[in-house]
């Protein structure tokens, strides 16, 4: 394995209070392939790695809902390449999806993990299935949230879905703000304004968006590099079909959707049925974040499937 994480590693560690609980948080940089990566450990126990959507966002915006899951097990966050507080590689040609898999395979070993149990929401999803056809000798379990499309067609739908539930007023409004100067400048404010109100669909009560994005800062450069990965990955989704070579995957796993996700019903179907090992769970009233819409709900699915004895 050709990574790196000796003595370009700094790391912090402090105590924190979250919903009347103490959690122990660490936190590193540490120099994976040449990239100096962000990581984010919350509680202890077993190790929960959970992958963040995009391409191009952070782990901010997963934090605060999956601080419950903390209170048995240690939720590890970090950023991917060219990502939130993740250094954007020189080598912009390392922006793909071969990287990003040799990345977090570098971080389970950094990590002395010996299987993991894969967490993955929307691009996430997809990005733990093409890790775990490449390395299904080291998931211990997966589960998808939200899975972005399973092939090209299917994301097509889900765009047209989306489209379809923006309203005309959201529609100048995104506009507007993308041919600003602001925007163009990678104003923060600005900015953060342009992806709310792009994301503010994938949401049953649209007008909560603001608080899901609450934990989410942009700076300058993690505006710009946003739309860089974002650029850079999207060929990842023209003519692809995430269902070859998944049944490979032999550990157990369970898809996790919403009902009124835009991501076409038959999409998360498909992922299920293909893997080896899997069952489907459909959260009623919830679209693409049921960790945000319907906590409760979301997290005795996640609680049983990894400990099927556990008890709140």
């Amino acid at each position: 394995l050709l990574y790196s994480c000796g003595g370009d590693s700094t790391s912090d560690t402090v105590v924190e209070e979250k919903s009347e609980k103490t959690f122990i948080v660490t936190e590193e940089t540490v120099n994976i392939n040449g990239v100096d990566h962000f990581i984010k450990k919350i509680g202890e126990g077993e190790p929960l790695l959970v992958l963040h959507g995009g391409p191009g966002l952070s782990h901010d915006y997963l934090v605060p809902h999956f601080e419950k899951l903390a209170s048995k097990y240690q939720v590890i966050f970090y950023d991917q390449r060219g990502c939130g507080k993740t250094a954007f590689p020189k080598d912009t040609s390392s922006i793909n999806l071969s990287a990003y898999i040799e990345d977090l395979e570098a971080i389970r070993n950094h990590l002395k993990i010996k299987k993991l149990t894969l967490i993955g929401h929307s691009w996430g999803g997809i990005f733990a299935v093409d890790y775990g056809k490449k390395y299904p000798d080291n998931l211990e379990k997966l589960i998808l949230v939200s899975p972005g499309p399973a092939t090209s067609a299917y994301y097509d739908e889900t765009f047209n879905n989306m489209q379809g539930k923006r309203t005309d007023e959201d529609t100048k409004g995104l506009i507007q703000a993308m041919m600003s100067k602001e925007f163009e400048d990678r104003d923060p404010i600005i900015f953060k304004k342009t992806v709310l109100l792009n994301d503010k669909v994938n949401l049953v009560k649209q007008e909560t968006v603001e608080q899901l994005y609450a934990p989410v800062t942009f700076t300058k450069e993690s505006a710009n590099n946003l739309l860089l990965v974002s650029s850079m990955m999207e060929k990842n989704f023209f003519d692809y079909d995430l269902t070859t070579g998944i049944n490979v995957i032999k550990c157990p796993s369970i898809v996790v959707i919403g009902d009124l996700d835009n991501v076409p019903f038959l999409s998360a179907q498909m992922i299920t049925e293909s893997l080896d090992n899997a069952h489907l769970e459909v959260i009623k009233s919830a679209c693409h974040y049921p960790f945000f819409e319907t906590p409760k709900e979301f997290n005795k699915i996640v609680f049983d499937f990894l400990d099927p004895e556990y008890q709140d």
